[in-house]
């Protein structure tokens, strides 16, 4: 098992894609608060970007407009907030503060936009925060392109760097090869994490495997409460403390359960999430599960007719969703592309 693991629940980030990012400043305070308490090391509090809404969400129009949670008596937990190249572009960044300043930056990018993000990392890294790497769709790289990124990451030295299972498209043997692959190259400075989804009912299991494998390095997993996230959503944040505490961790999991009980099970019967035959399709032919939301959004919901758009997806519109697209295929005129 690896040198030193370190646990982040993404649940008001990631999560917000189930409810629009629609926590209350309550369940963001209780979530905050109560996860440092369980000795959680990274808690992201939400996404960057727009919106229009005057009422508190978990997506922030700025840095500034993060409330940075007070910490617990004998807390180690940090606090990170995720972004991408349009929101990086959109505002301006400050210098790190100590006082206050988020702890860490995860840039998520797309293979299409890896040179834009290589500077931007490197922009970000010399503001002075903990910057993570978040390789969106890691399995799009050949071997040659990961390991020609993994050398890039080693020369600009975010604090991390992540595989990112973004379509929920791989089984345990692929996340050793590529646990193994970004190992021999990736310097040992520069914590490696994973984030999963849970498309094929393995998320759980692959960062298992993943921490395995690891043993001479620092690694990172992501999870959330109740899985909630993305599609049919995340690793759960109270499965992987379970496994880590039989593995040495002191993870308070009965708080997390609280969590649920007191919060979550009521978002769990308002806006449903975790494996459905929809998402299943979203691994096998490896898109984005935003085509399921845009497909729903249009009542498309059979089975038959999603996996009829899907399969006729050029490959090259697969990572991102591009709705034009899905009205050519829908009316016949996917041959125009």
């Amino acid at each position: 098992m690896a040198k030193k693991i370190y646990l982040l629940d993404c649940t008001l980030r990631d999560g917000g894609y189930i409810n629009d990012w629609e926590f209350s400043r309550d369940i963001y305070n209780a979530v905050s608060t109560k996860l440092q308490d369980a000795n959680v090391d990274f808690i992201e509090l939400g996404i960057m970007g727009s919106h229009n809404a005057d009422h508190f969400k978990t997506k922030f129009r700025s840095l500034e407009e993060i409330p940075l949670p007070e910490k617990t008596s004998g807390s180690k937990s940090r606090f990170a907030v995720m972004m991408t190249g349009a929101e990086y572009k959109r505002m301006s960044i400050p210098n790190y503060s100590d006082e206050n300043s988020i702890d860490a930056l995860r840039y998520a990018f797309f293979k299409a936009d890896l040179d834009e993000a290589l500077v931007h990392i490197q922009e970000l890294i010399n503001k002075g925060y903990k910057v993570f790497a978040q390789t969106m769709a890691t399995f799009q790289y050949s071997d040659a392109e990961l390991v020609a990124l993994v050398k890039e990451i080693n020369r600009i030295k975010p604090y991390a760097f992540y595989i990112v299972d973004s379509f929920g498209t791989l089984y345990p043997e692929d996340i050793k090869r590529f646990y193994h692959l970004v190992d021999d190259y990736l310097s040992e400075d520069i914590l490696f994490g994973i984030h999963a989804h849970n498309n094929l009912q393995m998320a759980d299991a692959n960062e298992i495997i993943f921490i395995n494998e690891a043993s001479d390095r620092n690694i990172i997993v992501d999870g959330s409460i109740y899985g909630m996230g993305r599609g049919p959503g995340n690793a759960q944040t109270e499965v992987l403390m379970h496994y880590l505490n039989r593995n040495g961790k002191n993870y308070d999991e009965d708080i997390v359960w609280q969590l649920y009980n007191d919060h979550f099970a009521a978002l769990k019967e308002q806006f449903d999430w975790g494996y459905l035959p929809e998402q299943f399709l979203v691994s096998r032919y490896e898109t984005n599960p935003a085509y399921i939301w845009y497909l729903s959004r249009k009542g498309i919901t059979d089975f038959g007719r999603i996996k009829g758009v899907l399969e006729k997806l050029p490959d090259e519109k697969r990572y991102t969703l591009f709705k034009d697209e899905v009205e050519r295929i829908l009316e016949g005129r996917e041959s125009e592309s």
